[in-house]
């Protein structure tokens, strides 16, 4: 019976450990961007620091180009996430059903704000059952190490031919490598589970645009979700993408004018002649990716003061 109880002290022990994670980032979502992150777990206290630079669509043109840093703080123990802007100094505070909202609403807000960006931008692909689906098994069957970690393979693609129109395609693939030697990886599932549970959203928002994409792609992504759990431990190096070939379009400007043009030769003695159609043109894009990679993971502790708000920083108001 000692030995049962000193087990279970353990355990205890080693669930309480402080966490300390650093991740680059690459994406496109709403532009393209590049981020470095790094992560602080210790019990029911989480806190985000990271740098994210957009060097293309429409969040450039919000950040003009320039690195954004922010501080993310959640504590599960009071049920409160402070967001922090280290350069001026100040911090907001949301309970969790606010920042749940909030979410909800940028989320809404940053499909209103592609759509009225991508003009040129051709209509989005349609919901899966639109598709004949066929999954591919492609892992790497050979580990290899990576930052030091040996992982495992796991690259699931699946790829939708439109019923109706068969050189319309979607193309969804999963490429991970993941660890069982990264420290910390327990803890890190408990809190982002618990908290997950706390406001009661989908752990894919994590990931920015992916709950966005997952509602298109659902049974698909889930079962994509479930295939790369072959490989387990965490993820040292993942990608995440989606492509579509489709149809390419025109601007506002090239169909004025070409609506212009046809009205003047309606105008003219004998006509210019029947313009012949042209094939439409294809052609395969990125519509989501997110390329992360875990350069550190570190089991040890960390100071307290991580998780509270620094002393001077002015609070704003909602």
């Amino acid at each position: 019976m000692k030995y049962l109880l000193l087990a279970v002290l353990m355990l205890s022990i080693a669930a309480q450990a402080d966490v300390t994670r650093k991740h680059s980032t690459t994406s496109k979502f709403m532009g393209t961007n590049s981020a470095t992150t790094t992560d602080y777990y210790a019990g029911d206290r989480s806190a985000s620091e990271s740098s994210t630079k957009w060097t293309k669509g429409f969040m450039k043109t919000m950040t003009r180009g320039k690195a954004v840093e922010s501080t993310t703080i959640i504590r599960l123990d009071k049920e409160l996430v402070w967001t922090l802007d280290p350069k001026k100094g100040t911090y907001q505070e949301m309970t969790f059903a606010e920042f749940k909202e909030m979410l909800e609403q940028g989320m809404a807000e940053m499909e209103q704000a592609q759509a009225d960006e991508e003009i040129e931008e051709e209509a989005e692909p349609g919901t899966e059952d639109m598709y004949e689906w066929t999954t591919e098994d492609v892992s790497n069957p050979e580990p290899k190490t990576i930052n030091g970690w040996l992982c495992k393979n796991a690259h699931i693609v699946t790829t939708g031919i439109h019923k109706e129109d068969p050189k319309d395609k979607v193309v969804i693939s999963f490429d991970t490598w993941n660890s069982e030697e990264v420290p910390g990886t327990a803890e890190i599932a408990d809190f982002q589970m618990r908290y997950m549970k706390a406001i009661g959203l989908d752990e894919r928002v994590l990931t920015p645009g992916l709950l966005q994409i997952a509602a298109l792609y659902q049974e698909k992504m889930a079962a994509l979700i479930d295939a790369v759990k072959k490989a387990p431990g965490e993820p040292v190096q993942s990608l995440i993408d989606i492509q579509h070939n489709r149809q390419k379009g025109k601007s506002v400007g090239q169909a004025i004018g070409e609506g212009a043009a046809g009205e003047l030769a309606k105008k003219v003695p004998f006509g210019f002649g029947k313009k012949k159609d042209k094939e439409p043109v294809y052609e395969m894009k990125t519509v989501f990716s997110v390329e992360n990679e875990l350069t550190e993971a570190t089991e040890s502790a960390v100071e307290g003061a991580v998780f509270e708000v620094p002393e001077g920083y002015k609070k704003i108001e909602k």
